[in-house]
């Protein structure tokens, strides 16, 4: 399964470098309502659930990718107006184990899901189905970013920041630059180092009949 990351010049040079992501922890993230998908009217279960996120939350982190890398506004958003660069990865595809599987695709809704009154009655089985929803699950104007996210036990620490290093569940496989982007194309070659046989490098431009990005074949 190929999924991207969007990164400025500097954070991704520095991954480049380093063969690692940084994990997010759920207080850095830019949504509100990052794993609060239900409707928290009543207090005792807001109570519960947020105590719960922040639990979830102490010893596990995230990292955002999307499954495409053509939408603009994502370029525009997350690397820099479009001076920045992509990651492109492939990861392992998603099991549907509800137990084990850390990676997962984002379902969007309209509005808060209804948490299930007979919650602790349930098969342990359909618990877990619940609590990857309040994993993957986001409000629908989140759509565009077509987010695959790896929920992962915190790894790698170094000042205070989690990393994901690059692995054979995290391969990198392609590097895009962005369409304004300045880098030379040596310099992604000399950060990639032993990686830059196995690395496809390529650079986006805008389509002609279409608002979406494409390879520009002519640039690289």
């Amino acid at each position: 399964m190929r999924a991207y990351k969007f990164l400025n010049e500097e954070f991704g040079l520095k991954s480049l470098r380093e063969r690692r992501l940084k994990q997010s922890r759920i207080h850095e993230l830019n949504d509100p309502f990052e794993l609060v998908p239900y409707d928290l009217t009543d207090p005792d279960l807001r109570q519960a659930v947020l105590e719960t996120r922040d639990d979830l939350a102490e010893n596990r982190g995230l990292v955002c990718l999307s499954a495409d890398w053509c939408d603009p506004v994502i370029w525009a958003h997350y690397s820099d107006k479009h001076y920045g660069l992509c990651l492109g990865f492939e990861l392992p595809d998603i099991t549907g184990d509800v137990e084990n599987d850390e990676s997962g695709r984002v379902s969007y809704v309209k509005k808060p899901l209804l948490f299930p009154s007979d919650f602790e009655d349930l098969p342990d089985l359909e618990r877990f189905e619940i609590v990857r929803k309040v994993l993957f699950t986001k409000y629908k104007h989140w759509s565009y970013e077509k987010e695959i996210r790896i929920w992962a036990p915190l790894q790698n620490e170094a000042d205070g920041h989690h990393f994901l290093e690059f692995d054979e569940k995290l391969r990198l496989v392609e590097v895009i630059m962005g369409a304004r982007c300045k880098l030379p194309q040596p310099t992604i070659t000399d950060a990639l180092g032993s990686l830059a046989g196995e690395v496809k490098i390529m650079k986006a431009r805008a389509a002609y009949n279409r608002f979406e990005m494409v390879e520009d074949v002519k640039s690289v």
